[in-house]
């Protein structure tokens, strides 16, 4: 069973979106890379959350291969017929 997590902890972890946005104060930004730097949970926290970011920016710049786009296309529509066959 893990520790519960400190006042610390809750306090950097609120502000942490706006760190990830760069939305924050230097001195702000500071405080979370210290508290980081001691506490491997809101540092692994932080790394996996930049990462999800990263990918998620990334993804909608990749374009899909046809393939896939054209599966995920007669998905919807298989999607859409359903529902309108329910009604």
């Amino acid at each position: 069973m893990s520790e519960p997590m400190s006042d610390e902890c809750r306090t950097i972890l609120s502000g942490i979106s706006a760190y990830l946005d760069g939305d924050l104060e230097a001195t702000a930004c500071d405080a979370i890379e210290r508290h980081c730097q001691d506490c491997m949970r809101c540092s692994a926290l932080v790394t996996g959350l930049r990462e999800t970011v990263g990918l998620c920016r990334q993804a909608s710049v990749v374009a899909f291969p046809e393939s896939v786009r054209q599966r995920a296309r007669e998905s919807v529509r298989r999607l859409l017929d359903e529902d309108l066959a329910e009604r």
